[in-house]
């Protein structure tokens, strides 16, 4: 009896496996741009168009045409600063006109399953010119904030996605002069744990024992 009972629960940890692998997508990431990529995550060059980001200006409505900044590009990019320089993951991207304060909205999609959007997370870290106000995801405040463009300041998103489309936005204040976004993100979906698989088959095998000893009772 004991061997029969240990074969049941092998075979009820394995059913549970194979059901949870079918019932999910794999774990893993979704896609998010960082600024001034390509679409393939590669930089741009020097001038080159942002394709991932648009940006609203709130101070005079409308949107506003953005391009690309490197260190190729001098003043505010150089080698001592004062903005962050140059390397393999992001560009800064900023307006053409840059006369005047504004307040922009820099905003970017991403799309996810149903899955996705119960479990997934952003991690990711930014710099502005020349404050960062908040960053939104689908319109909900995140209470993210970055103070200068000397610095990254990182980020976090945790909640408030939906399936399907999904939008951020960084919203950037500047009193003037240069001004600009820089974004280096990534997205996650986390794996189910061991520990919930393991609690699982625990209560199949629970549930079967039970049943058995109901039978042996029944037919005794």
């Amino acid at each position: 009896m004991r061997i029969r009972i240990v074969s049941l629960a092998a075979v009820a940890v394995a059913m549970l496996a194979g059901t949870q692998a079918m019932a999910a997508p794999p774990p893993g990431t979704f896609e998010t741009f960082n600024t001034g990529v390509d679409d393939s995550h590669h930089v741009l060059a020097e001038g080159a168009g942002e394709t991932h980001y648009t940006a609203s200006d709130l101070w005079y409505g409308g949107t506003v045409p953005e391009y690309v900044e490197t260190s190729a590009h001098g003043y505010p990019i150089e080698p001592n600063g004062p903005w962050l320089g140059d390397d393999a993951q992001s560009r800064w991207i900023g307006p053409s006109d840059q006369n005047s304060p504004f307040y922009y909205d820099y905003q970017t999609t991403f799309t996810l399953t149903s899955y996705q959007a119960a479990r997934a997370f952003i991690n990711g870290r930014w710099s502005t010119d020349d404050y960062g106000l908040d960053i939104l995801i689908n319109g909900q405040s995140t209470g993210a904030w970055a103070g200068e463009f000397s610095n990254w300041y990182g980020f976090s998103v945790t909640s408030g996605f939906v399936t399907g489309t999904n939008t951020l936005d960084f919203i950037v204040y500047n009193t003037g002069g240069p001004g600009g976004l820089r974004v280096e993100m990534s997205g996650s979906v986390p794996e189910p744990t061991s520990w919930a698989m393991m609690l699982g088959g625990f209560g199949l095998v629970g549930g079967a024992m039970r049943s058995r000893r109901k039978a042996a009772v029944s037919f005794g």
